[in-house]
């Protein structure tokens, strides 16, 4: 989930500035000048492809909804995320799962990361928390790699406290409530010195606990300095 017109203006912005950096009366300036006009008149291609689908959800009643219905709707959706809000999409870890007995398969641990405003700032490195790991570090490793100070947290399994090159590991879970091995997002962020501080990329996969601890997440204010969940 993206928070759609707070991006937008970023990437308007940011393109202003782009355009500050290729004046026009430079030949080769203005070659990589129009290359970025180009792309921005994509991006409002792609804007306006999207509006369909967001006017779409905005409209949506979920009270006149059955459970099946509303979690079909919800998948529908998450499978055919917005174009116009991001110009660097990537698709970021995983494996092929085979679940046993059952013909089906399928791609499962991958995620899909806006890389905008990571790459705008690259003098710091870029903030990753992570909610459920299991045995799958595909996507924290390459997030890793990359250059990000990692929090990966999963109460199910053990594992060094440090891996990588700024992973850090926590057997706690994510909770609407502190608990046994337990922690609400703000209390997390609260412990290492993360309340006010901008969380590039939050994932939380937690075999269905996402829809209990998303009302608290919401009403706490914890999201705030999140840029994408």
């Amino acid at each position: 989930f993206y928070g759609g017109d707070q991006i937008m203006t970023k990437l308007s912005k940011q393109t202003d500035e782009e355009m500050e950096l290729f004046p026009q009366n430079d030949e080769k300036m203005g070659l990589f000048g129009n290359l970025f006009r180009k792309k921005d008149k994509m991006m409002e291609f792609f804007r306006q492809t999207d509006v369909s689908l967001v006017d779409d959800v905005l409209k949506l009643d979920p009270t006149n909804l059955t459970q099946t219905e509303a979690m079909y709707t919800f998948y529908t959706l998450i499978s055919f995320p917005v174009q116009g809000v991001c110009r660097v999409l990537k698709h970021i870890g995983g494996h092929w799962f085979v679940h046993p007995g059952v013909p089906a398969q399928q791609v499962d641990g991958d995620y899909y990361v806006c890389m905008d405003d990571i790459l705008v700032d690259m003098d710091k490195p870029c903030l990753f928390y992570s909610f459920g790991v299991a045995n799958d570090w595909t996507f924290e490793d390459i997030m890793d790699s990359a250059g990000c100070e990692i929090h990966a947290h999963d109460p199910t399994v053990d594992f060094p406290a440090e891996r990588g090159g700024n992973t850090h590991f926590y057997k706690l879970g994510l909770g609407a409530k502190t608990g046994q091995n337990m922690e609400t997002l703000g209390n997390i962020f609260n412990k290492n010195g993360h309340t006010d501080t901008t969380i590039d990329f939050l994932k939380i996969d937690i075999e269905g606990g996402e829809l209990t601890v998303l009302p608290e997440l919401i009403a706490s204010g914890a999201l705030d300095n999140v840029n994408q969940l």
